[in-house]
């Protein structure tokens, strides 16, 4: 039972990082099971895809490649990984937004990501702002968390015709104008060290 689960989401995430189109049919070809073995084990394709491709710890990747206090640099560096991340594994990534604008109520079991991303590359500085801040961290959050998407990078690339290194350049470059923006705002109690 669990190595015909895991030969499924295997073959999920191979078919993932090979950028084909990631159809049941397909993920059951690949696992060498039928679709009917395949639908056993995840009813829909999005549970399939969650298990298989939106597990990876992205905050971890941040914390091993940070190596600064510095809000800018360090949302610059969270908007660049997500990108990476999101390019990876394009093709099941479209399918988990597609699947969300199609059924919003799905949107709850989406991967939040960028979230994480977001409150641990501003964490240095968001726990020297005082209550009185607290608005402006959350808003500048809710901002960035606009910025820093598989959305937003799919707009630059699909509608804006930028090539995928320069979306995500640009992504990083826009985060980093908006929390200079709100750091350059926000007075904050001095580091403690």
């Amino acid at each position: 039972m669990e190595r015909t689960r895991s030969a499924i989401v295997r073959a999920a995430r191979d078919l993932a990082d090979t950028g084909a189109e990631i159809t049941m049919p397909a993920v059951a070809a690949e696992a060498r099971v039928s679709e009917a073995t395949a639908y056993r084990y995840f009813p829909d394709l999005l549970s399939l895809l969650r298990a298989a491709v939106m597990t990876e710890d992205l905050v971890a990747v941040l914390r091993s490649t940070t190596h600064s206090d510095d809000p800018v640099e360090r949302i610059g560096q969270a908007a660049e990984i997500l990108g990476r991340a999101v390019l990876r594994r394009q093709g099941a990534v479209r399918v988990v937004v597609a699947s969300t604008i199609a059924k919003p109520s799905t949107s709850k079991d989406r991967p939040a990501h960028r979230f994480g991303l977001i409150e641990h590359a501003l964490a240095p500085w968001t726990n020297r702002c005082g209550s009185a801040q607290r608005a402006g961290v959350e808003q500048l959050v809710r901002g960035l968390a606009l910025v820093i998407s598989a959305e937003s990078l799919f707009a630059l690339i699909d509608l804006c015709g930028l090539p995928p290194d320069d979306a995500i350049a640009s992504l990083a470059t826009t985060a980093r104008q908006m929390t200079a923006a709100a750091v350059a705002a926000t007075p904050t109690r001095p580091a403690t060290g």
